[in-house]
């Protein structure tokens, strides 16, 4: 889980046209393969982001959930701020949390030391590792799209 915080001079409906527009956001950015697809909902003041690899050799189903960021947009005095969560699969790493502790308390109460809390860490990194990849590729389009926004109010403040 990473908290995110942006702020740009750009009205909020500007921000959120340049958002969902993620062939602009990543013009000029080299991807390995096709570039990921970025999908904008929102609810209110209240948006969504999630992130969608394209042409892979499997489709990627955001298992549990998945990868996203949610968080407001909100709009004062002339300055629009973005604030929010970006999270992993929050469902499954809840359970596991929950399992780990359990393992961690049996192996103080049986006074033994057990290497299977270990072998869980390690088999999620192993099983989550691009969807880990994914809250990177997040938090850099939404830093790329708040840097552009203020570079060009900064060129044509009107």
């Amino acid at each position: 889980m990473k908290y995110l915080h942006f702020e740009t001079q750009a009205g909020r409906e500007e921000t959120l046209a340049f958002l969902r527009d993620d062939e602009r956001v990543n013009r000029n950015v080299r991807f390995e393969g096709e570039p990921p697809a970025i999908r904008l909902t929102e609810k209110g003041d209240r948006i969504r982001i999630r992130c969608e690899y394209r042409g892979g050799a499997t489709k990627d189903n955001g298992f549990l959930v998945g990868t996203y960021f949610t968080g407001k947009l909100t709009e004062k005095d002339g300055v629009t701020t973005l604030r929010g969560f970006l999270f992993t699969a929050p469902i499954y790493h809840l359970a596991l949390f929950a399992l780990f502790v359990f393992f961690i308390v049996q192996c103080i109460v049986r006074r033994g030391f057990s290497v299977i809390p270990i072998l869980l860490v390690i088999f999620d990194v192993f099983l989550f590792y691009k969807e880990f990849r994914k809250q990177g590729i997040i938090a850099r389009y939404l830093a790329r799209a708040f840097r552009k926004l203020n570079e060009k109010n900064r060129q044509d403040p009107e």
